[in-house]
């Protein structure tokens, strides 16, 4: 049996990384992002289609009412004769479900409803990480601007300093060496800034596209990285993949097809359809089509039993069985990478933990190590090749720590993705249902 979850589970995983304004951002994206509005109608056609699929299941009824005049002419001087023809009635027809093939697609129809809210939800939880993971990118990059322009003016102190030196004429070979290599970093410093400044419009695109701003331009993102309220639980239980969207959606279309197949067969069998009609006729005045002295009325039976349709029941047989072992494969798949995804983001968590205490101390050792080259340059007791060398370990450690600070916090992220959810919330068939999508 299919087991759903709170909603609540899908989505207070995003109050762990302690920003309002995320949280903000988050639910201003479920609210106008595109992408699940047409998920959102995805589940009303399901839906649709399960009242479509029942209705095989009861009495079609209709009423018909028909008038005609007809003139015939007769004799030699021929005489008009008009006749005209009043009929009203009403027919009802319905097919027994003696096997319970009308029952089984109604069934299945249901199952894929299942399965299209399962699918809306994953566009939910996939859509809020999306928002999550673009204004970590749109922080670093903004971030990683920050830094440069802090290294471009280091660095053209330093070129200032050699251009002095320049117009004094205190000048040699050692010198001009020294005033290329410093220009040469400036001008890479400014190419870095471009780029970032690039990196950072772009991320902002994306962002207001997924909430719903675009093009309007007014979307106020994060100036610094969240922090996490909580570490991962130790020892969390595998039961939590069941509640994952995709492998609910899954589970509930490989149901569908086992009910599919079931019709399948029961196609083979003998039907049974009762038909009946009531009905009044009349060629006098209108009025008298409403006389009961009028009425006529019928019913009937049929049983039909298939025999030859050149293999095309036996064919649909064949097609509900392939379908079954297709989705129960593909389930299969999908608990596999469930299961690869959730021990590669656990595995992570710890790898970038280790780095990120690594390049913290790094990039400490790499900013005295920059102050006291400076202090020496100054000094006379090393040259300015020295000076740019530590200034650019200092630019690089803590580059790369802004990086790694936001693929910890985007991995985090993809562990909530790889759970389904949050840390706490374990599946329990008397839970709540998932949360419908908005109609």
């Amino acid at each position: 049996m299919p087991i759903d979850v709170p909603e609540s589970a899908a989505t207070s995983w995003i109050h762990d990384f302690n920003s309002a304004q995320l949280t903000s951002l988050v639910r201003q994206a479920v609210d106008k992002n595109y992408n699940l509005l047409a998920a959102s109608a995805r589940v009303r056609a399901a839906g649709a289609r399960v009242r479509i699929a029942g209705a095989d299941r009861y009495p079609q009824l209709s009423i018909n009412q028909d008038s005609s005049r007809s003139q015939r002419l007769r004799g030699a001087r021929f005489q008009k004769t008009t006749s005209n023809q009043f009929a009203l009635g009403a027919d009802v027809s319905w097919e027994a479900d003696l096997w319970g093939r009308l029952s089984d697609l109604n069934k299945a129809s249901l199952d894929q409803l299942d399965a299209s809210s399962a699918d809306y939800q994953a566009s939910r939880l996939s859509l809020a990480a999306d928002v999550i993971k673009t204004t970590l990118d749109l922080v670093e990059s903004r971030m990683q601007t920050e830094l440069s322009r802090q290294t471009l003016k280091s660095l053209q102190t330093n070129l200032e300093i050699l251009d002095a030196k320049l117009e004094i004429g205190d000048v040699n070979d050692r010198t001009a060496l020294e005033i290329s290599l410093s220009r040469s970093d400036v001008a890479r410093a400014e190419a870095s800034i471009a780029q970032q400044q690039r990196d950072v419009d772009g991320a902002k695109r994306r962002l207001e596209a997924l909430v719903g701003e675009y093009p309007a331009g007014k979307i106020a993102a994060l100036s610094r990285f969240p922090t996490v309220k909580r570490s991962v639980p130790v020892g969390l239980p595998s039961e939590l993949l069941l509640r994952r969207p995709d492998i609910v959606a899954a589970e509930h279309r490989v149901d569908a097809a086992l009910k599919n197949l079931s019709a399948s067969r029961k196609a083979l069998l003998p039907s049974l359809r009762l038909t009946g009609g009531a009905g009044t006729s009349t060629t006098e005045a209108f009025k008298d089509i409403f006389d009961p002295d009028a009425l006529v009325w019928n019913i009937a039976y049929g049983l039909a039993q298939p025999l030859f349709e050149g293999g095309r029941l036996r064919g649909d047989i064949e097609l509900s069985a392939a379908q079954r072992d297709e989705l129960a494969a593909d389930y299969a798949d999908i608990a596999l990478n469930a299961f690869r995804e959730v021990e590669t983001a656990l595995a992570a968590e710890a790898f970038f933990k280790q780095q990120e205490i690594q390049l913290e101390k790094a990039s400490r050792e790499a900013l005295l190590a920059e102050e006291l080259s400076l202090a020496q340059y100054e000094k006379g007791l090393v040259d300015i090749i020295t000076v740019l060398e530590s200034q650019r370990r200092a630019f690089d450690s803590r580059s790369t720590l802004l990086n790694i600070k936001n693929q910890r916090l985007q991995n985090r992220v993809d562990l909530y993705l790889s759970l389904g959810g949050d840390f706490d919330h374990e599946p329990d068939a008397e839970t709540l249902p998932m949360q419908k999508p908005p109609r």
